[in-house]
């Protein structure tokens, strides 16, 4: 990541809050994928960069679980390809403002859609 961002701090709270917008929309919370997510998310919101790069996310999960990089994406490719479906399409127009679409379980999108409502959370918070 390109640096951190001394504005926001991710709380335990916020951790948690996280890990129940994951559940909410159909991801195991046992899953290693969707605590890698969880990590994701919150590189990305205290980070200052707006850019993306999703290796680069990868590696940095990777050096902090002491795992590869491959690891890291194999295991949120398979958390998000096993959540629970129905409960997916029922919260996530209330999570995110806009109408259930596939294409939105992608290893990146999802991340990138999570951290903007997580950031923007904790920032009108």
């Amino acid at each position: 990541m390109k640096g951190i961002n001394a504005n926001i701090t991710i709380s335990a709270k916020d951790i948690i809050t996280i890990f129940n917008i994951l559940r909410s929309i159909g991801l195991n919370t046992t899953h290693k994928g969707t605590k890698y997510i969880n990590k994701a998310i919150q590189l990305l919101v205290t980070s200052n960069s707006d850019i993306i790069v999703i290796e680069n996310i990868y590696s940095d999960i990777a050096k902090y679980y002491n795992v590869t990089p491959k690891q890291v994406k194999n295991a949120i490719t398979y958390a998000l390809n096993n959540r629970l479906s129905k409960k997916s399409i029922q919260y996530f127009q209330n999570i995110f403002g806009f109408e259930y679409d596939e294409y939105y379980f992608t290893n990146k999108t999802i991340i990138e859609e999570l951290s903007r409502v997580v950031k923007y959370n904790i920032i009108a918070n």
